[in-house]
């Protein structure tokens, strides 16, 4: 990809805040996996409405699960109302989210032209919403696709929408064109007045046009601003250093450049690092789980004892993760709870963590805390037969035989029928409700699974 091109990506994050628009989200919980329960339980009650299936779309973006996101926003596109309709379904702000959120999820993972399409599907609709249009132009400026930007700027402008950030879009897309750059001038000093976009790349553009037209001065002026804005930033001190040797200044150009290299083998070295020590930690963990597997539990734990499990290192949750289930093995139930705890908290997306916490928070005798865990983990896995078959244990003990019934035929069904303990329990519940016939039916499931050895 072009530096241009990144350039403007760069603008596209910094017109949508973020890298997947969070103002579009607006999840009705602080707690992402929270949301995502209540986001699955709306449309469980409402399979067939457009509201349910745009709020679990949201929530599993949310979560940075991209994949399932994308499915759920398509399954939204479908329950799409009609025009009609719209005022009832929340607006077309609403509508207009099904595409734009996850076209932007597509950019990320660079799917550029999928997202360009999606977005195109999206203003096909006149919506009336700009942000579809602005990202839509963007997308084609950063894909090299400067007339069919203008032409969705134009589009825009036919519908009679307006913002700052679309006169943004315009100026970038008009930089574009070696003719129109007094226009794009215009427009890229609006957006600094307004404040609009990233004012960094939006220098970066006007010092450009400024360049190519021999306005050395000021084309300095807007790079040496950036580079108060972003001393770190090695392509800041790159234009810098170009243009500083165009307008005759070697010196200081020589200067520029001398710390655009220096920025750039800094930001080498810490990749560097950061991979080497992301093998090195992989390698400990590695080695610290041989040791649990072969029964060393308190070699394992020393060894974990010595891993750096920071928020900002990478693979931490795992470090946590092995760590309780090693205390959880030498009986040590409420550190392992809590160890379980801080995984969950550092990598709210993996179910692992959820469920970990649950059953060793239920092992300490803290039913309540462990069927929060466990529900946690059924939002992000509804399939996960495990968390039901617990539930089912919590609700029996609680004197919840119905509940208790339900959640351990789920469990049933989610392909945990050769686990003898389960089925046990099951029939124990079962007659404890009356339902002597079903039980036998589990009991004999039971004895059939203990004769071929089943655990």
């Amino acid at each position: 990809m072009s530096g241009v091109a990144v350039l403007l990506l760069t603008a596209i994050a910094a017109l949508v805040p973020g890298q997947t628009a969070p103002a579009q989200l607006n999840p009705a919980s602080s707690d992402p996996v929270a949301a995502l329960a209540e986001a699955r339980a709306a449309v469980e009650r409402a399979p067939l409405d457009f509201g349910p299936a745009l709020a679990l779309a949201r929530a599993l973006t949310a979560l940075g699960r991209a994949d399932d996101a994308l499915a759920a926003f398509s399954r939204a596109r479908e329950l799409e109302p009609d025009v009609s309709d719209r005022a009832a379904a929340g607006g077309a702000g609403e509508i207009a989210s099904a595409y734009l959120v996850p076209a932007l999820l597509l950019r990320d993972l660079d799917r550029t032209g999928e997202a360009i399409s999606l977005l195109e599907e999206g203003a096909s609709r006149r919506l009336g919403n700009a942000d579809v249009y602005e990202q839509l132009a963007l997308l084609r400026l950063a894909d090299g696709l400067t007339d069919q930007a203008l032409a969705a700027l134009g589009a825009a402008a036919a519908e009679k929408l307006e913002s700052p950030s679309l006169d943004l879009a315009r100026g970038l897309a008009l930089a574009r064109d070696p003719a129109r750059r007094g226009e794009a001038l215009d427009y890229l000093r609006g957006s600094l007045d307004a404040g609009v976009g990233d004012p960094v790349v939006v220098r970066l553009e006007a010092a450009e046009i400024l360049s190519a037209d021999g306005r050395y001065p000021e084309a300095i002026e807007h790079l040496r601003a950036a580079e108060e804005l972003a001393p770190a930033e090695p392509e800041v001190f790159y234009r810098l250093g170009r243009t500083l040797a165009a307008a005759g200044d070697r010196e200081a150009a020589q200067a520029a450049l001398e710390r655009h290299r220096s920025l750039q083998e800094a930001v080498e070295r810490a990749a560097g690092i950061e991979q080497a020590s992301s093998a090195d930690l992989a390698a400990a963990l590695f080695e610290a789980q041989r040791m649990a597997e072969a029964g060393d539990l308190e070699a394992a734990l020393e060894r974990l004892a010595g891993l750096p499990g920071r928020p900002d290192v990478s693979r931490a949750a795992d470090v946590h993760s092995l760590r309780a289930k090693v205390l959880f093995s030498m009986a040590r139930v409420g550190e392992a709870a809590a160890s379980a705890a801080e995984a969950r908290r550092l990598d709210p997306n993996r179910v692992e963590h959820h469920y970990l916490e649950g059953m060793f928070l239920h092992t300490g005798g803290r039913a309540e805390d462990a069927a929060v865990a466990l529900e946690r983990a059924l939002a992000l896995d509804p399939g996960l037969g495990e968390a039901h078959a617990l539930l089912g244990m919590i609700a029996a003990e609680a004197g919840r035989p119905a509940e208790a019934a339900e959640r351990m035929g789920r469990a049933l069904e989610q392909g945990l029928d050769d686990n003898a303990p389960l089925r046990f329990n099951y029939a124990q519940v079962l007659e404890a409700l009356g339902r002597s016939a079903e039980a036998a039916v589990q009991m004999e499931a039971f004895e059939r699974l203990q004769a071929d050895g089943q655990p």
